[in-house]
């Protein structure tokens, strides 16, 4: 049986949507929030995908390599989410509009779950402030 190798096993999901967007003349897409956001949450969804495949057919060697796995996969989705400028109202606008709020805040929350799992606090304080600009967001809405 082959070993699951913890670097290369999400690889194909490693080019994800940037590198295609680039591939068709599209980078100018990649600086905009609702784009971002949606590589985030999809990210998750493919991971957790992955992650229900791989341990139903390799259980044994999927459950050694699992943590680097999602740490790699996590921090490169933590890399989109810090792409997002918070202080562009056009931000708050575009991401509130474009999803469900439920939606969003259960992709930062699980970021933030993980992260604070493992002790990387700094990555937390960040991924809070996205959280709270959802709660800002909705505030606002509430109060026209």
């Amino acid at each position: 049986m082959n070993k699951l190798d913890p670097h290369t096993l999400f690889s194909i999901f490693e080019q994800g949507d940037e590198e295609i967007y680039r591939e068709h003349g599209q980078e100018e897409v990649l600086k905009n929030p609702f784009v971002l956001m949606q590589m985030v949450m999809r990210g998750l969804e493919n991971y957790q995908l992955m992650c229900t495949m791989y341990f139903k057919n390799f259980p044994k060697q999927f459950k050694r390599v699992e943590p680097t796995i999602k740490y790699k996969y996590y921090s490169k989705l933590y890399g989109y989410l810090l792409r997002i400028n918070l202080r562009s109202i056009e931000t708050i606008y575009t991401i509130g509009d474009s999803y469900e709020k439920k939606q969003v805040g259960g992709a930062l929350n699980e970021l933030l779950y993980y992260f604070e799992s493992i002790e990387q606090y700094e990555k937390c304080g960040k991924i809070v402030e996205y959280i709270q600009m959802l709660v800002l967001e909705e505030a606002k809405n509430i109060l026209k």
